[in-house]
């Protein structure tokens, strides 16, 4: 019988390619540990471009080898990420926007900094610890960079500094709307992503209220109201989106004017927040010179439209505030500070090409001059929608 011989020299080809590959392995991983020890330590890591679509600056399809390079890339790209994301110094507090994407679908972030915001927010406690006042004109979002407002460039970049007391140029205008055809063609929707915003003096519980009577549900309440007066028909929505968790403010928003859309008439969405700084801070100093303008010889708490530039329709929508802010100007100048565009954010705001988030005062406006500019307010849109409906 015949011995089978053994196949040596197989044997030998198999053991020195594993040998190889595990040699590959090894060099490979000490090459990205190294490469993401530098780049924790902040310096320059220089590696092949990434591509994620499959194509090259020319739109030809890209070779194996450059597709697993682009992979690679992507697998390096996100491990820095991880390693960086966490050292970020911005002074900006969380003001998140959960609901990130523009097809309807809802996204929440995983930051969980602010999870326990409302513990303490029972407006009878004096006693416990205050929650820290959150600035939504402040926001991180996650797939886009962090951008620092410093308190200094605040007052330049985003605020009409008035001087003197000012009176309205000309006031409410003899409007006969046309209620029934606005109705017919409108539909307009009042709501609060943050509808637990309180007013001076409700520091007790870090300006944050379940009570109508001291928060911005209340202020949209009165704006709400005014509007019925003069016939149009409207959806306030008044639950709470930001309570018990701050984190799904967005999130809870959106999901709850989803629901109300029109699909045969046009949206008008109205999100109505307030402004607010933190104790002691330069941008507290800053929004205490512009917290107020005098109208009719009476204070009104300053107010402000917030733009996200991230929205596909953000033109349309910059265009829907710019509207707004004229027509108050001519009413009412000085009651809109300058109209900020926050970078990387979207407020909800490609919902509809109608969408406005109002800003009626600050923690530093007393319920009473919020409540004279929710009536002011009230004129502007009026005038707003009788200019729509033409």
């Amino acid at each position: 019988m015949k011995r089978r011989r053994r196949n040596k020299g197989g044997t030998k080809f198999y053991m020195m390619m594993s040998v190889l590959c595990l040699a590959i392995l090894f060099v490979g991983y000490s090459y990205v540990y190294n490469m993401s020890e530098k780049r924790k330590e902040g310096q320059e890591v220089t590696t092949i471009s990434i591509n994620y679509n499959g194509e090259d600056e020319n739109g030809e399809q890209l070779s194996a080898l450059d597709k697993m390079m682009s992979y690679f890339n992507i697998f390096l790209e996100k491990t820095f990420n991880e390693n960086t994301e966490g050292s970020d110094d911005s002074e900006e507090k969380q003001e998140t926007d959960e609901t990130s994407s523009q097809d309807g679908k809802i996204v929440e972030t995983n930051d969980d900094k602010e999870k326990e915001v409302f513990k303490t927010i029972d407006s009878k406690t004096k006693n416990e610890k205050p929650l820290e006042i959150y600035d939504e004109s402040k926001e991180n979002i996650e797939d886009v960079e962090k951008t620092v407002y410093l308190a200094n460039n605040r007052k330049e970049d985003f605020f009409k500094i008035v001087e003197s007391k000012t009176s309205r140029s000309s006031g409410p205008r003899d409007l006969f709307l046309d209620a029934a055809s606005i109705n017919e063609n409108l539909n307009l929707i009042i709501y609060h992503t943050h509808g637990t915003e309180s007013y001076y003096p409700d520091e007790g519980s870090n300006y944050r209220s379940l009570d109508e009577g001291k928060n911005v549900t209340g202020i949209g309440n009165i704006v709400a109201s005014n509007l019925e007066g003069n016939g149009i028909n409207l959806t306030h929505l008044q639950e709470y989106n930001d309570y018990p968790d701050y984190n799904s403010s967005y999130a809870n928003s959106n999901y709850a004017v989803s629901q109300i859309l029109s699909n045969s008439k046009k949206n008008l969405l109205i999100d109505i927040h307030r402004d607010g700084a933190e104790e002691n801070s330069e941008y507290e100093a800053v929004l205490s010179q512009v917290k107020t303008t005098y109208i009719n010889d009476r204070a009104a708490a300053t107010c402000t439209l917030v733009v996200g530039d991230k929205n596909g329709n953000y033109e349309q929508v910059k265009q829907t505030a710019d509207k707004l802010y004229a027509i108050a100007e001519e009413m009412y100048p000085g009651l809109f500070r300058k109209i900020i565009v926050r970078p990387g954010a979207y407020f909800n705001q490609y919902l509809s090409n109608q969408s406005m988030l109002i800003e009626i005062g600050s923690s530093l406006n007393t319920l009473d001059e919020a409540q004279y500019s929710a009536d002011l307010v009230s004129q502007v849109l009026l005038e707003y929608i009788d200019e729509i409906s033409k």
